[in-house]
């Protein structure tokens, strides 16, 4: 992998794109826990929280792979600038309005709603300005940067929320969009960029088998995030939380580093999740101690950036044309989607049972995406 990425040089456009829309899509990671943090600060309750953010998964569930086809028809400038602007205000409405449920709830919807598909199309971009011997390379270093957005991103909002207040929190998202956004939208391979339009029904890229399996297992392996996430908040102060969640980064960035690169074959994937779920298992025994539950962290996160390496190139491998943008819409809605409601089901188990119970959520979500995965193995064939 490490001469893979050194021979990225030769595409420097790719590269460019690859870091704008990793800081463009860094506050997606930072957002479902901010949700929580702040909306149990104001209302009292993880279980409004977690409503909360099924709204905000509904939103993007419906915005996703709509947005993405209609950067084809008007341009990704024009649809990622317009959806920003309103995701962006809706943030900071949320962090300034008095704290009624419904009205934090309604705000929620807006935010995912207008979600900025920035995902969608960078991936899409990346063939153009990419020769086709590096593309494994290019998603296996997307795949391990990714860290910085699903891992990293509840990181910096908890550390923001406890040295600046929850209110702080949630504009320095909305900064961070905006910001982010600009500096993609400035990249001129996106204003080059040509997606091509396409007139199939809405959905039809979930009819390739490929597509499903990577929008199911992304869906469920992002979701088993969650409970940890959500878990250490309520288990530990939010400065010790950030630490938690930073070991988990670490265990990533090493995992795809130098773990994925060695570990070859169509049951690879099924490797890395268990190496997953091997480590969210590991904090039940000692949920309570600060230097188990980060070790155990440390050794769950070997796990991420190789499957989510696998799951990208999935994606390039078998879709082409139209099907393409579609395809990264529906992946990344899974993505969101899972992180949403696993943070929502933590935030319930919490109110309900106690902390520890939000832990649950991340090994039940781990298990069955490893079921998900054999299954996919077994019926279909799987790059190696």
């Amino acid at each position: 992998m490490a001469v893979g990425i050194r021979s990225l040089r030769a595409a420097p456009e790719a590269i460019g794109v690859l870091i704008s829309q990793l800081f463009a899509r860094f506050p997606f990671g930072m957002l479902s826990l901010a949700f929580v943090i702040h909306i149990q600060a104001v209302t009292g309750s993880y279980a409004i929280a977690g409503i909360a953010l099924g709204a905000e998964t509904i939103g993007a569930s419906i915005s996703g792979p709509l947005l993405a086809r209609y950067m084809a028809v008007f341009g990704i400038r024009r649809v990622i600038g317009l959806s920003t602007l309103v995701t962006v205000s809706s943030l900071i409405a949320l962090a300034l309005v008095p704290p009624v449920p419904v009205l934090l709830v309604f705000i929620a919807f807006l935010v995912g709603l207008f979600s900025p598909p920035i995902q969608p199309a960078a991936r899409s971009i990346y063939p153009q300005v990419t020769p086709k011997q590096l593309m494994p390379a290019l998603y296996s270093l997307d795949a391990t940067a990714q860290e910085i957005i699903w891992v990293l991103g509840p990181l910096v909002a908890t550390l923001v929320a406890a040295s600046f207040g929850n209110v702080a929190m949630l504009i320095t998202v909305g900064v961070i969009q905006l910001a982010g956004t600009a500096w993609f939208l400035a990249n001129g391979a996106v204003g080059r960029a040509k997606i091509p339009r396409t007139n199939s029904k809405l959905g039809k890229a979930l009819r390739n088998g490929k597509v499903l399996a990577v929008t199911v297992l992304g869906l469920l392996f992002v979701g088993s995030f969650a409970g940890v996430e959500v878990g250490a908040v309520a288990l530990f102060d939010k400065a010790l939380a950030g630490v938690m969640f930073a070991l988990f980064s670490l265990g990533s960035i090493f995992g795809g580093l130098f773990i994925a690169p060695r570990v070859k074959g169509k049951w690879a994937l099924v490797v890395f999740l268990i190496i997953s779920l091997v480590g969210y298992s590991a904090i039940l025994f000692a949920p309570a101690d600060p230097i188990w539950v980060g070790f155990s962290l440390f050794f769950a996160g070997l796990g991420v950036a190789p499957t989510l390496g696998l799951l990208s190139l999935m994606i390039a491998t078998g879709t082409s044309g139209s099907e393409t943008v579609e395809a990264y819409g529906w992946t990344t809605t899974g993505q969101l989607v899972g992180f949403s409601a696993g943070s929502a089901l933590a935030g319930v188990a919490i109110d309900s049972v106690g902390p520890f119970a939000a832990l649950l959520v991340s090994v039940v979500f781990g298990f069955f995406t490893i079921v998900a995965a054999v299954l996919v193995i077994r019926t279909s064939e799987q790059p190696s």
